[in-house]
């Protein structure tokens, strides 16, 4: 089977077509060149890759408009694969190519773009998008969201639960050991650490709104409960909020309590983690049964990590499994017992905590661990189309 990736919205592509190719699957990913978002390029995550792709990444030039027209590079070059995979917004060009096609929506691609309304632009994306959807063969995701609108946008039928998987080996070597030794030397006097990187979108109408007024609470009722602790939260500085952020800290004294950081890329994160007295305190919101990237890699290196997340769900389980490591909290007294119950783990107990939570990691998100389960679904969209045509 040759497989074909369209587009590479948070490297999703990259790291899938690696994963493809290191389980014996021909695969290639195209991307635009042009098309300005630095976030989306491979190297962003691999450095060493500008002006120096393999031979497995394929560029083309994208379209004045690329959602209305469908690129003649991507047409001709996708003629010579079995299947096709896109994530991101370029599923609304690929909606075109004659060829089973599986969706790994990220969020917006799926959850906002159909329903896009306004200014004409917006409007036609949306009309395009429903007019296209039937096309899909299969939706792989585990983001209740994006379930939601698949059901709505008539196509509930071609969901698939299934995770953004991770490369446990990989993560760990792409620590920055520089900044590490930094770290440990600079924070080797504190009995913890409390890492927040998550984006500071403060309104709780929106959809990417966070709750890092609740962890700010939390934070204070735990120092004023443990003066004899010494602990110090570091709080990704970037979002929607920073102002209002800020001044909540100053309103609440914690100046001397929290040290900001700006958007840390991830060799930065994954040093953080290696902290032996971490532990990363993400998004409290409602309603959420998946992990996040945040959550995801902290637990694969074994940190601690607390936020809403429901693990015992019925669909959480379906997407990762039973026994997760994660500490559930909701609001601020559940997140003040979080900091209580994690700060009074004996050495004993946080060594085992990190071993076990490697251990799960390992099983239910390291890609080897589920790449038979994708190349099922792999085959699974192929059969699905010809069944149709």
């Amino acid at each position: 089977m040759r497989v074909l990736f369209v587009g590479n919205q948070g490297n999703t592509g990259y790291r899938m077509v690696k994963w493809l190719l290191d389980t014996g699957v021909d695969a290639k990913l195209i991307i635009p060149y042009n098309s300005g978002r630095e976030r989306s390029l491979p190297e962003w995550e691999d450095p060493s890759l500008e002006n120096n792709y393999p031979e497995w990444i394929l560029t083309y030039r994208e379209n004045r408009y690329p959602y209305l027209f469908l690129n003649s590079s991507l047409r001709k070059t996708a003629r010579h694969y079995d299947l096709v995979l896109v994530t991101g917004f370029h599923v609304l060009p690929a909606l075109k190519l004659r060829k089973p096609l599986i969706f790994l929506p990220v969020g917006r691609d799926l959850s906002q773009m159909p329903f896009w309304s306004g200014k004409l632009v917006d409007e036609l994306q949306s009309w395009l998008y429903r007019s296209r959807v039937k096309n899909l063969s299969l939706i792989l995701t585990e983001q209740e969201d994006c379930i939601w609108a698949a059901r709505l946008l008539g196509v509930g039928s071609k969901i698939r639960r299934f995770p953004f998987l991770i490369d446990i080996h990989k993560i760990n070597k792409n620590v920055n050991r520089e900044l590490e030794e930094r770290l440990k030397e600079k924070y080797r006097s504190y009995d913890w650490i409390f890492l927040n990187p998550s984006r500071k979108n403060l309104d709780p109408d929106r959809k990417d709104y966070k709750g890092s007024e609740k962890l700010l609470n939390a934070y204070k009722k735990f120092l004023t409960e443990h003066q004899d602790t010494k602990v110090l939260m570091i709080s990704g500085l970037h979002g929607l909020h920073i102002d209002e952020y800020t001044n909540m800290v100053k309103k609440l004294g914690l100046e001397n309590h929290i040290e900001f950081t700006g958007h840390l890329s991830l060799p930065e994160l994954y040093a953080f983690y290696t902290l032996d007295h971490l532990i990363v305190f993400d998004q409290f919101i409602e309603n959420l049964n998946t992990l996040g990237g945040v959550q995801r890699e902290a637990l694969a290196m074994g940190c601690p990590v607390v936020s809403s997340t429901d693990i015992g769900s019925r669909e959480f389980i379906v997407n990762y499994g039973p026994e997760c490591p994660l500490i559930p909290a909701f609001d601020e007294n559940e997140i003040l017992n979080a900091m209580k119950q994690v700060t009074d783990f004996s050495s004993e107990e946080i060594r085992q905590y990190k071993a076990d939570s490697k251990a799960w990691a390992f099983h239910y998100l390291h890609y080897a661990s589920r790449m038979d389960e994708f190349t099922g679904l792999l085959k699974e969209a192929v059969n699905i189309f010809h069944s149709h045509k």
